[in-house]
């Protein structure tokens, strides 16, 4: 740790050295419950070093997270270590079904509390402040962004109400008195009346209106609407939006995906299970991909190949833009919601909105990041 002017103390990696074993302990100073929700860890850096020859044994690992009076723990036992060094923080996790953290609306002061025994002795032992984040607060940056689609809520009994409502206009949009929605066993024309129907009933039963975010106090996250909560005020923003478009697309049985600018982000969803089938299996490149290590993909600064196969970033622009020319994937304005624009005019300003390729940032393909390994699965969020 550095000590700075006025008294302060820098937080930064922290080593303790026991006869056995040393410890190095990094946490980040932020804890976000949506991360910890898909797998990622608690801890920065929990890596422990023998300072022996010989195998030492009895090594205990303790790790609580504390919220008020709540106490969140993990433990680890190891008989005994071989290796050198070992690194634990991948292994670190906290049981995420207690529900404080869950509804949590604000930000909260933690602390983690870290201990290491071997050989019935404490080598290392120290308590770090944290930040618990609210457990709708997304952090909004690239590095992060893969996880969106956890706040994709497609059993927010809104949900369920919305296509309640939306039933009576397909119903209308189809002549069909027996018109339900029915996913992919329709062809491409019966997915687009599906939308349609959904669509407008957000439009004439509920009224929405657009704002700006609640405040998140912090430059990098921003605090999103349930379902519940957009339909309760009636308001949202564009990200709230499209979120509850992807929400009730889902529902149904359709493929949505979230399409992020750099200060916007909108909805789209597939016609037809074989042009999803196509991307997933990569089958059709347009000829203006950019190659490894070409002027393109150095420009668009992020990896050839992205390490979250549900998202497509901005080298697969082209591919983006070549389904929906041909009219596989459609994208929505989300915000036209909040006013009298028909599922025509979105879909329109929805294309126009993607033509900006400096624009563009990347696509969440929300079929895709359900059924990755591990899956990107809806926050199981409590209402506070």
């Amino acid at each position: 740790m550095n000590r700075l002017p006025g008294g302060d103390i820098k937080a930064g990696p922290f080593l303790a050295t026991g006869k056995l074993l040393q410890v190095a302990l990094e946490i980040a100073k932020e804890v976000n419950y949506s991360l910890l929700h898909n797998n990622r860890e608690l801890l920065s850096k929990l890596t422990l070093t023998k300072l022996v020859a010989r195998q030492v044994l009895d090594i205990t690992v303790q790790v609580e997270l504390n919220v008020g009076t709540e106490h969140y723990p993990y433990r680890y036992t190891l008989p005994m270590m071989d290796d050198v060094q070992l690194a634990l923080s991948s292994q670190v996790r906290i049981p995420l079904t207690a529900n404080l953290p869950r509804s949590v609306r604000e930000r909260v002061q933690s602390t983690v509390y870290v201990k290491v025994t071997c050989e019935g002795q404490t080598a290392f032992e120290d308590t770090r402040r944290v930040t618990l984040i609210p457990v709708d607060e997304w952090l909004d940056d690239t590095a992060t962004n893969p996880w969106l689609p956890s706040f994709v809520l497609p059993r927010d009994p809104a949900v369920l109400a919305i296509i309640k409502s939306a039933r009576r206009f397909l119903v209308a949009i189809t002549d069909e008195p027996a018109a339900g929605f029915d996913g992919y066993q329709e062809q491409a024309a019966g997915v687009d009346k599906q939308v349609k129907a959904i669509w407008t009933a957000l439009v004439h039963e509920y009224r929405l209106q657009y704002i700006n975010p609640p405040p998140a106090y912090s430059k990098q996250t921003q605090r999103l609407r349930t379902p519940t909560e957009i339909i309760a005020s009636n308001t949202g923003t564009c990200i709230d939006l499209a979120l509850l478009l992807a929400s009730c697309l889902e529902y149904i049985g359709l493929y949505p995906v979230i399409v992020l600018r750099t200060d916007h982000a909108f909805a789209g969803y597939w016609r037809a299970e074989d042009a999803h089938d196509q991307l997933v299996a990569v089958d059709r490149i347009p000829a203006t991909v950019p190659a490894v290590g070409d002027r393109a993909a150095r420009a668009a600064a992020t990896r050839y190949v992205d390490p979250y196969g549900w998202r497509l970033t901005r080298l697969n622009y082209d591919e983006i833009m070549d389904y929906v020319e041909s009219g596989d994937l459609v994208l929505l304005e989300a915000t036209y919601l909040t006013g009298a624009f028909s599922y025509k005019g979105a879909a329109k300003e929805g294309q126009s909105k993607l033509r900006d390729r400096d624009e563009f940032d990347s696509l969440l393909d929300i079929q895709l990041a359900r059924t990755a390994d591990p899956p990107v699965t809806p926050l199981p969020l409590i209402s506070g």
